[in-house]
């Protein structure tokens, strides 16, 4: 492996981290009375007031407007809020599986049509493993929120969020944009977008300020800025397809990490589900792979 694919993967697996923390936290907030629409609000507001600084400083290094337009429509309040919205009404079985699912398809099937490489045997394999495991995983899941129409919303909610992730994903490596410029200016426009909307519509909750804290770690700081600073730049590493895949090791994260941060150990099912997806990561990365030796020709003088 080159110096640069180690970095990608290494970022690729702290920004799965990172979306763990910020998913485990989402959980927290939901259960102390935030609303889908304050955490929204949270994560983007939190970014842009943390980011604003950078902004200032960068502003002759930002991405054009058009661009910057483009990707807060991706991974904007959009996604933000059809993520929330299918997680209200599917059961978090479903989010697992077909958001991460549909984001690696996406971002490998637009990644393949752009340029004409086919998807190698062992990313196959590795991503119908990583699927496996995520199945293992919500096996121990608990029963849907709603029934009939309402769950089939939901699902559809998290097609739409795992499709725009994916798009992202795909469009920020062929841009090859600076990750924490880009993700600067996605979180200010994000917000001068929705933040009225929000206000207006939803308005604040009445919670004690230390929940607002909390959140605005968790959310701002964690989600919408570290997270997407770091994946952004883990994409620039190792292309859209292959860093895709960690989108995948989200829930197994989740699961680790609810250890410390709440108290919850997995059961087998959950632990067997974790090693499954990891072992599904490895051999999509298909870390030990040589490069091809090309023979020398005698008398090839070619630059």
């Amino acid at each position: 492996m080159s110096d640069r694919t180690r970095q990608g993967i290494a970022l690729g697996f702290l920004a799965a981290l990172s979306w763990g923390i910020y998913n485990v936290g989402a959980e927290i907030g939901q259960a102390s009375g935030f609303r889908p629409a304050d955490l929204t609000f949270l994560r983007y507001g939190g970014a842009a007031l943390l980011m604003a600084p950078l902004l200032v400083l960068a502003r002759r290094r930002l991405p054009p407007l058009w661009q910057v337009a483009i990707l807060t429509l991706l991974v904007g309040p959009l996604f933000a809020l059809a993520f929330n919205e299918g997680f209200q009404r599917a059961p978090l079985s479903h989010a697992v599986v077909i958001g991460p699912g549909m984001s690696m398809l996406v971002a490998n099937l637009l990644d393949r049509w752009a340029t004409g490489r086919r998807m190698g045997w062992n990313r196959k394999i590795g991503i119908a493993v990583l699927i496996t495991g995520l199945l293992i995983i919500v096996t121990d899941a608990p029963a849907p929120r709603g029934s009939g129409i309402s769950v089939l919303a939901g699902d559809l909610f998290f097609v739409t969020s795992g499709s725009l992730w994916g798009t992202y994903v795909f469009t920020m490596g062929r841009w090859q944009l600076p990750p924490i410029e880009t993700s600067a200016a996605i979180a200010a426009l994000a917000t001068l977008a929705y933040a009225p909307v929000y206000l207006w519509v939803w308005g604040l909750p009445d919670l004690a300020p230390a929940l607002w804290v909390e959140q605005f770690v968790y959310q701002g700081a964690i989600g919408g800025c570290l997270a997407f600073v770091i994946f952004a730049a883990a994409v620039l590493r190792l292309g859209a397809g292959r860093a895709a895949l960690f989108s995948a090791l989200v829930p197994s994260c989740a699961v680790v990490l609810a250890i410390p941060l709440v108290g919850q150990w997995p059961n087998a099912v959950q632990w067997a589900g974790v090693a499954v997806a990891s072992l599904g990561m490895v051999i999509s990365l298909d870390l030990w792979r040589r490069a091809p030796t090309l023979p020398e020709t005698p008398g090839d003088d070619r630059d």
